[in-house]
């Protein structure tokens, strides 16, 4: 695999050297506008102004200055959407309070075989740094992709089939270091057309050591009052309490200060593909390989900590840190870790075919075929590494669209879904039975265009079965609609309401985890309950589950052109029978969690302005001020876990012909709703800046920038995320970087 990239840069660098011109290429350093970009995950593709959902795009430099090594930390800058980490290795997106299976991840417009939201310590088998846009869709209008998409969808795209031929060749490397993890990242790109041949090559690896941050890994005041809780229900019995010290001293574990034990990762992978085309259509074929390993934060798998750090251990390890940590692979003496061996292929099949005349204007296939599997590693004190459990998912995805052409002003996008996919957890720590899932959908979407007024209306249904074996397979339906207006105010600005109803299935977690297939219950005994050990959790199941039902409501505003642009949307969510895993106690000094069904209710409001405050010859100044703010309770009172806290932010950016430059202050206030079992989360205040300078060079352009994140250097613990009173975000970090484009 190592091998693979490294090849690829030598022959991309050569095949540059002699195809490259001398023509100029222009350089844009403007800020996003509503106008420009197409959006492809839309129904219609249209820009997104004439979009009604609301809609994030990432793309050419906004796309390049958000890139992080995870999805959830790329995207998490985007209104109504943050990052949920299990360790910097994880990083998933939540979308208004939404993730797991809510948010459904695609690479190029179809669902990927991983098994991400299968529990949150997962990573995603998508690679952002070989993205060339990444489109995200927010609230539940999501018909044409699933019917469980209550919180949105995250479309990955890249250039791995072409569509169409290319005039000259296309290529870019990238090369960038960070100091937070001493990490180094290598990217290349090539797409060329040959004849009527069009291929698509590309590359990247990435290695980086133990993660910097300020002050301890570990919050022990929280883990003391969760543990004081725990006592307070469960350790009623003398004796037992004295078998829960006497376990609390053979499990303790080491705080560290100034960086998360074990957080190294490495991450490398190719792509080739090859299609054909002409103005009817195209198609093409590629295949994807995708290697990850990475470690999960010291401690989190068990739920005692050393709390006579010392004076010597904090000052030795002050002195020590920069030398040593990075050499020990975050592996703390007498201590256990677990790591995520990861690897996946992919293969691709997609085409397009336009007509000339008649009622289709065009239809699309896509096909993958996915192999999926990570072993979860367990390194004991000595060294000794062995495989705790093997996760595989293996199966295709496959849709089917036609685009019919306008009936007088209804014009409409019609399609067919298909899925097969065999999940096993194989070894004794396998917690979910191994079970095929099969199903089917077909949707629609139709427009009805008026002067001022765009209708939208969408109606998807969905059949899937899940077998793991015994009689404890399931069968069901479910259905979704939705509808939504769009309506121009004048040219520059339009209001948007929608509505939805969509059902979601429970998952195979959700359904199966430490789920007897044979009386499709839950073990009578505790002691029969396997651990899900990379969360340190007893992940308990409910096969009898029932769908969820969410009802949404949305109303926003966008202002699409003029010196001002920007948006605002207020949205209501209800949602019959959420299911949420709930911690429920303390066996044998493991969390007991279990998968239950409360009606909940979230709602919440989002927004961003930008305003272009001088503009000349020399340059163009920019301001902009975004936030976003979630709200959810169960019906029966309380607050839904992990919700994320409010947020607001203010940037200004310079944009000239050869720099730019763009500064941020994001205030992430105290999340004070907390739910059972959680405590509050203190806010921060996150000040981002970045550079960077173009010179043209043979043709193309060379580009420097640098990047620096959390510059106050602030403790950062994200509310979403599992592990917050572990892992708290990374502290300061500057990455620069080099990349060449032609």
């Amino acid at each position: 695999m190592k091998s693979l990239p490294s090849l690829f840069l030598s022959i991309s660098a050569v095949y540059a050297g002699a195809v490259f011109g001398s023509e100029d290429q222009e350089t844009s350093h403007g800020i996003h506008t509503y106008e420009e970009e197409i959006v492809v995950s839309a129904p219609f593709q249209r820009n997104e102004a004439k979009t009604a959902l609301p809609i994030n795009v990432l793309t050419q430099e906004a796309l390049q200055r958000e890139v992080e090594d995870e999805l959830g930390a790329t995207l998490k800058n985007q209104i109504g959407i943050h990052n949920t980490s299990y360790g910097p290795g994880v990083g998933q997106a939540v979308i208004r309070g939404q993730s797991g299976t809510r948010v459904q991840v695609l690479q190029n417009s179809v669902s990927n075989v991983d098994v991400a939201a299968v529990s949150p310590d997962h990573t995603n088998g998508v690679e952002a740094a070989l993205a060339s846009r990444i489109e995200v869709i927010r609230g539940p209008a999501t018909l044409l992709y699933g019917n469980g998409a209550v919180g949105g969808i995250v479309n990955v795209i890249d250039d791995r089939i072409l569509e169409a031929s290319l005039d000259k060749p296309e290529f870019t490397i990238e090369q960038s270091r960070n100091s937070v993890n001493e990490g180094d990242k290598t990217v290349a790109k090539f797409n060329g057309t040959f004849g009527v041949v069009n291929l698509h090559l590309d590359a990247f690896t990435r290695d980086n050591n133990d993660v910097d941050i300020k002050g301890f890994a570990i919050d022990e005041t929280a883990l003391e009052r969760l543990e004081e809780s725990h006592e307070g229900e469960a350790h009623e019995d003398e004796a037992h309490e004295d078998d829960e010290h006497a376990g609390h001293e053979e499990e303790e574990i080491t705080n560290t200060k100034g960086y998360i034990s074990n957080s190294d990762a490495k991450s490398d992978g190719y792509t080739v593909g090859t299609s054909v085309s002409n103005e009817k259509g195209f198609i093409g074929v590629s295949v994807a390989s995708l290697e990850s390993n990475y470690g999960l934060p010291g401690g989190t798998h068990s739920h005692h900590h050393e709390e006579e750090h010392g004076d010597e251990h904090e000052t030795a390890h002050s002195d020590e840190h920069d030398d040593e940590h990075s050499d020990d692979e975050g592996e703390e003496e007498g201590e256990e870790f677990v790591r995520i061996d990861m690897e996946q292929t992919r293969y691709d099949l997609k085409g397009e075919y336009r007509f000339d005349q008649g009622f289709f204007e065009r239809i699309q296939a896509s096909l993958n075929y996915t192999d999926y599997e990570h072993s979860e590693l367990e390194i004991e004190a000595d060294g000794t590494a062995f495989v705790g459990s093997v996760y595989s998912n293996e199966g295709y995805e496959g849709r089917f669209t036609a685009t019919h052409n306008p009936i007088g002003q209804l014009k409409g996008v019609w399609g067919l879904q298909l899925s097969d996919t065999e999940f096993s957890a194989l070894g004794e720590e396998a917690f979910i039975p191994k079970t095929e899932s099969t199903g089917f959908a077909l949707f629609a979407v139709e427009r009805l265009e008026t002067e001022r007024v765009s209708w939208e209306f969408g109606y998807r249904y969905g059949y899937n079965e899940t077998d793991p074996g015994e009689g404890c397979d399931r069968d069901e339906s479910t259905h979704s609609l939705s509808a939504s207006m769009l309506y121009d105010l004048n040219a520059s600005s339009n209001i948007l309401i929608a509505l939805s109803s969509s059902e979601r299935a429970p998952t195979l977690e959700e359904r199966y985890s430490n789920v007897q297939t044979g009386s499709c219950t839950s073990p009578s005994d505790p002691e029969d309950l396997v651990a899900h050990v990379a969360t340190g959790r007893l992940e308990i199941g409910d096969a009898n589950l029932d769908k969820e039902q969410a009802t949404n409501i949305e109303v926003g505003f966008r202002q699409h052109s003029g010196k001002l642009t920007g948006e605002i949307s207020v949205y209501y969510n209800q949602i019959d029978d959420y299911i949420f895993l709930e911690d429920t106690g303390e066996f044998e000094e493991q969390i007991v969690s279990s998968y239950i069904a409360e009606d909940a209710t979230f709602y919440g409001a989002e927004g961003q302005l930008a305003y272009t405050a001088w503009q000349s010859e020399y340059g163009e100044l920019d301001l902009t001020l975004q936030g976003d703010m979630v709200k959810a309770s169960f019906d029966r009172g309380g607050d839904v876990p992990r919700i994320p806290a409010a947020r607001f932010g203010f940037g200004a950016a310079w944009h000239a012909n050869a720099f730019s430059i763009k500064f941020n202050v994001t205030e992430v206030f105290d999340q004070k709703d907390t739910a059972d079992e959680e405590f509050e989360t203190r806010g921060y205040t996150d000040v981002a800046l970045y550079a960077d300078y173009h010179l043209d060079l043979i043709g193309g352009e060379l580009l420097f920038y640098a990047k620096g994140t959390n510059l106050l250097d602030e403790e950062m613990r994200n509310h979403t995320s599992f592990l917050k009173n572990f892992a708290p975000e990374p502290g300061r970090g500057i990455r620069i970087g080099i990349r060449y484009t032609y």
